[in-house]
């Protein structure tokens, strides 16, 4: 369903026709994209936040000067792309991005080597991902996820992303994979405390737009959901911080200094990752002393558990 629109839009670049329900240039847009090239991405912008499809002089002539916006700011073309992608029908302006074959300004050289896997990945992208939350770093992990990993992450480089937003995409391509392979708590855990929660959080809410965007089945969604109640029923710990005991501790018993004690912390929170009942903070000096002693313990031991 489409807005109901009419005159001209902020700006005075755009107006809609309201018979039509077609978006148009408010001048000629043969000489307003020339003069403007990143006014052809606004345009897609506008229809994306509107739902409305392009008039035909305004489609042809983006298809004309679409050339001309290889001279673009980079932030600027991204600027835009993040507001058509985080659009409430951002399926529509994805359609238009490649249409008006603007998307080569968004992916660079990657436009011309696009794969059928990919393309058949940007269809459903565009099909389904207005079903998804409006959530701008969620939605450019969905539409990076179309591509080959290492040609995606040249591709991100391109439009010279925020860190925040640099930082998710990453995440998507290096890390929603390894996510999708959790099957047990002890490995669900082990994912958290290595990446932080916030980062899975990012990642967890991804896999769910994307069984949405790509039509997948829920059932590895439901299970991490059900492991996380599990973990979080029986109060298991998950981060450094939910240790009985602390590096101070380490240190201040003279069981070792440093760096020494960090990796000791690290082997603590593996093994109460294995055995939960661990976390006191009687087992857990007990077992520091142990893996400061002989280096080869903590792996014995853990070894030991999963057996």
């Amino acid at each position: 369903m489409v807005k109901d629109i009419e005159g001209t839009l902020s700006g005075g670049e755009f107006t809609v026709d309201a018979e039509k329900n077609q978006l148009r240039a408010a001048e000629d847009p043969l000489v307003r994209f020339a003069e403007t090239p990143l006014l052809m991405l606004k345009a897609v912008r506008t229809a994306a936040e509107l739902g409305i499809e392009f008039h035909k002089i305004t489609r042809k002539a983006i298809h004309e000067k679409s050339p001309l916006l290889k001279e673009a700011n980079a932030g600027e073309i991204r600027n835009e792309f993040e507001k058509i992608i985080a659009a409430e029908f951002a399926g529509m302006g994805l359609r238009m991005l490649i249409e008006t074959k603007l998307l080569r300004y968004i992916i660079g050289d990657l436009y011309e080597k696009l794969s059928n896997r990919s393309m058949i990945h940007l269809a459903l992208l565009m099909e389904n991902i207005d079903k998804t939350k409006q959530i701008r770093e969620r939605r450019l992990g969905l539409f990076y996820l179309c591509f080959e990993k290492k040609q995606a992450l040249e591709a991100m480089k391109l439009l010279e992303y925020d860190a925040g937003a640099a930082a998710c995409i990453n995440d998507a391509l290096e890390h929603l994979d390894a996510l999708c392979f959790v099957s047990t708590k002890q490995e669900l855990k082990q994912f958290m405390a290595r990446r932080g929660l916030e980062r899975y959080k990012y990642l967890e809410g991804l896999a769910k737009a994307q069984r949405i965007a790509y039509e997948l089945p829920e059932t590895k969604i439901l299970s991490r959901h059900y492991l996380m109640q599990q973990i979080k029923n029986n109060g298991e710990p998950i981060f450094l911080e939910d240790l009985k005991i602390t590096r101070d501790e380490i240190e201040e018993n003279d069981i070792a200094f440093g760096k020494k004690a960090e990796r000791i912390m690290e082997d603590l929170l593996e093994l109460v990752h294995i055995t939960p009942a661990l976390n006191t903070n009687k087992d857990l000096l007990l077992y520091a002393k142990k893996f400061s002693r002989n280096p080869f313990a903590s792996m014995y031991q853990k070894i030991k558990k999963v057996r």
